[in-house]
């Protein structure tokens, strides 16, 4: 656990020259702001936890680890917007602070930044390059899918898991394969690191879906109450529908002219009554099985290694 915090503080001190763009303030201030903030970092440190445990040259996996934050921030500047979230780590967004043409400015500042970074990797840089824009259009997919479904009386799991797949599971599915396309020994490996990205992808956003329902916003460092207003789908109401479609709509109905918080309870225990978080659980244990049999088909030299950052990320408790 201390080596994945040397590899966070690492990044952060490649982050901080983002302090040192010059230019206009009205581009440069909200991206300044933004990237300032707190955050987990984790996609970073996934990519450079990957380098260490691959050998790979510490220069390529540092531009590599700046290329997924910075697509990371670009994606949650627009998303705030269009979720109408006014609180990211904990202050506020960039859109609450100055507005929403200073967030979309700044948003698009930080998405052509991120590809800066990628084009300097060393290694299979073409490949690198293509498949990151894949996945900036793959991101775009998954939010359009959830942007849908706020407006849709019946989302499946299966439907809520693809959306997963693409909104969150992809950028981590890219964070697995730059480190194995800049890797000398485990390129031919490529495609199960990949599988395993996005498994772990998928299992972060079902995690959060649920922690999102039992937290605050204090403890989460976002709004935990947007979803709840705008009818988000999660794995939790998208299984609440797939059980008992009329006993969930007739709970959305009788709390319409409740406030924010009173139906976010009335939903979380509708959800306990009815066993689903059971359910999610059990969606989450498939998962992280088939991260283990992923990882279990890998060569023994990086197992452990492997096993001690999905154990760093399924343990989050925010």
């Amino acid at each position: 656990m201390n080596k994945l915090k040397d590899l966070k503080k690492d990044f952060l001190n490649e982050f901080e020259k983002i302090q040192e763009l010059e230019g206009p303030s009205y581009l440069y201030d909200p991206i300044k702001y933004f990237v300032k903030s707190s955050g987990k970092r984790l996609r970073p440190i996934i990519v450079l936890f990957l380098g260490d445990l691959f050998n790979n040259n510490k220069k390529d996996s540092i531009n590599g680890a700046l290329g997924v934050e910075l697509l990371h921030n670009f994606t949650l500047v627009h998303d705030d917007i269009m979720d109408e979230d006014d609180l990211r780590h904990n202050v506020a967004t960039i859109h609450k602070k100055w507005d929403n043409a200073h967030a979309v400015l700044s948003g698009d500042g930080l998405g052509a930044l991120g590809p800066l970074f990628i084009g300097k990797i060393q290694k299979n840089t073409l490949s690198i390059l293509i498949r990151y824009n894949e996945v900036i259009l793959e991101i775009c997919e998954g939010q359009a899918y959830d942007m849908e479904f706020e407006n849709k009386s019946f989302v499946s799991v299966s439907e809520y898991l693809l959306m997963s797949s693409k909104k969150t599971g992809s950028l981590f599915e890219l964070c697995f394969e730059i480190s194995s396309l800049i890797s000398d020994k485990y390129q031919e490996h490529v495609k199960d690191l990949k599988k395993l990205g996005r498994n772990l992808g998928i299992i972060f956003q079902i995690q959060d879906d649920i922690l999102e329902l039992v937290s605050d916003d204090d403890r989460m460092g976002k709004s935990t109450y947007s979803d709840v207003e705008r009818h988000k789908k999660t794995i939790l109401t998208c299984l609440a529908m797939e059980k008992n479609l009329s006993d969930w709509n007739k709970l959305i109905n009788s709390i319409n002219n409740q406030k924010t918080l009173d139906k976010k309870k009335s939903i979380y225990n509708f959800l306990v009554k009815n066993n689903l978080k059971e359910e999610s659980d059990k969606l989450l244990n498939k998962y992280i099985d088939e991260c283990n049999e992923i990882i279990m088909n890998l060569p023994k030299e990086i197992q452990s290694g492997l096993n001690e950052l999905i154990s760093y990320i399924i343990k989050r408790s925010k």
